[in-house]
């Protein structure tokens, strides 16, 4: 087998995949175990319990902040959408945990934001426009929330449709209608 290092991150892969599938409470040591392809022991040499691998699951494995190099407002928001729309896309059994678990674990949340938001300073840069008169105010955990909540609804959509709908609708335009809404509402005003 490999390293310590890479039967760890297989262990948090494996488990990522049964929580989201099955939930915290119908996931169990010995079906990570055996997904690994260890011991149950040898779980316990990585972590102390179901719950210190069920925290792991929530870390993203992918998050880079977006990149914000215009001035305009349009593509300032476009900019954040789309790296919203990859970290979810990139993380998705993470987020279904997250959103799935919450309610009984509070304490994702609060790693979540810890492990996301905070090191996502393209908040910071909106609410400078905001500041400056530039885009109208937003509660900014109205925008977090309602964005991300509809990025993931979308993307489990997406993975519904690829799994049972035979008939597509085109989603690939994603990011630029979000944006449109996030800037100029539901009536579209531009």
């Amino acid at each position: 087998m490999g390293s310590q290092s890479d039967t760890k991150k297989k262990i948090i892969r494996e488990a990522r995949k049964l929580f989201a599938e099955r939930g915290y409470n119908g996931a169990t040591t010995a079906e990570i175990a055996r997904r690994v392809e260890v011991s149950e022991a040898a779980l316990y040499k990585h972590f102390k319990g179901k719950k210190d691998i069920f925290l792991a699951c929530i870390t993203p494995s992918v998050f880079e902040p977006p990149k914000m190099n215009s001035d305009h407002n349009l593509d300032l928001v476009r900019d954040v959408i789309k790296a919203r729309v990859e970290v979810i896309r990139s993380n998705l059994d993470s987020f279904n945990i997250l959103f799935r678990e919450s309610p009984n674990h509070p304490e994702l949340a609060k790693m979540f934001m810890e492990q996301i938001y905070i090191q996502d300073k393209s908040m910071e840069q909106l609410l400078q426009k905001v500041s400056n008169g530039n885009l109208t105010p937003v509660q900014s955990l109205l925008y977090e929330l309602g964005i991300t909540s509809a990025i993931w609804s979308l993307l489990n959509f997406e993975k519904l449709q690829e799994e049972i709908i035979s008939e597509k609708l085109p989603l690939d335009h994603m990011e630029d209608e979000i944006a449109d809404v996030v800037l100029y509402g539901l009536l579209g005003k531009r």
